[in-house]
């Protein structure tokens, strides 16, 4: 038998492929990202300015990780068949991509070059690289498992992807802590520990997504 021919034939064993798939796996990452972020918040409390001058950089941050969680879940989801090709992911995540460099533009727009290594340094790099990914262990495992219903051909790219949508939830209840406003700050070292996921989701996905 042809390989086409072999998986068409387990795209059709898969009549709900990706929506079955993307139901699941945004269900259950809503679940314990929830579960997750408001442990973290109950423990370690939003920023004592968020009704102030923290809510604007909050919503930012919040929409950042909206965004990417957005992006990677679509992407994942069409993975799940295995004729899916990683145009799609590809796509969303470039829109990602144009928001981070939004970010940046906006930045030295209006606060210049001048203190702006300063202000992409920070005062909490340990705890965002640190926090963000403690934060997308639970979402990423239960990713995963969602995602091993189906029958990708692209298993370390959809564990990668995972990763990413977990960072993606984890940076939504981060940056209503988090009292780094910096926007450079914000897209470098967010993306960073957003990154260090999905390298492990990447990881775990070659093995755990493999058939």
């Amino acid at each position: 038998m042809k390989t086409e021919n072999f998986i068409r034939l387990l795209a059709e064993d898969l009549p709900s492929g990706p929506a079955r798939q993307g139901i699941a796996l945004t269900r259950w990452m809503s679940a314990t990202a929830l579960v997750t972020g408001a442990a973290f918040l109950l423990f370690a409390g939003a920023r004592a300015d968020l009704l102030g001058g923290g809510l604007l950089p909050s919503i930012m941050k919040v929409f950042m990780g909206a965004l990417l969680a957005w992006a990677a879940i679509g992407g994942a989801t069409s993975l799940a068949r295995p004729e899916a090709s990683v145009g799609q992911p590809l796509r969303r995540l470039v829109t990602f991509a144009a928001f981070l460099a939004f970010l940046f533009a906006t930045e030295l727009m209006f606060r210049g070059l001048d203190g702006w290594l300063v202000r992409m340094f920070g005062k909490s790099i340990v705890g965002c690289l640190t926090v963000i990914p403690l934060l997308a262990l639970l979402p990423l495992v239960v990713s995963l498992h969602a995602l091993r219903g189906g029958a990708t051909t692209s298993p370390t790219f959809a564990g990668g992807l995972a990763g990413l949508a977990s960072a993606g939830v984890a940076i939504i209840a981060y940056g209503v802590f988090c009292t780094e406003d910096s926007l450079v700050f914000v897209a470098t070292w967010y993306s960073l520990a957003a990154i260090m996921v999905a390298g492990l989701g990447a990881v775990l996905g070659r093995t755990l997504l493999r058939w």
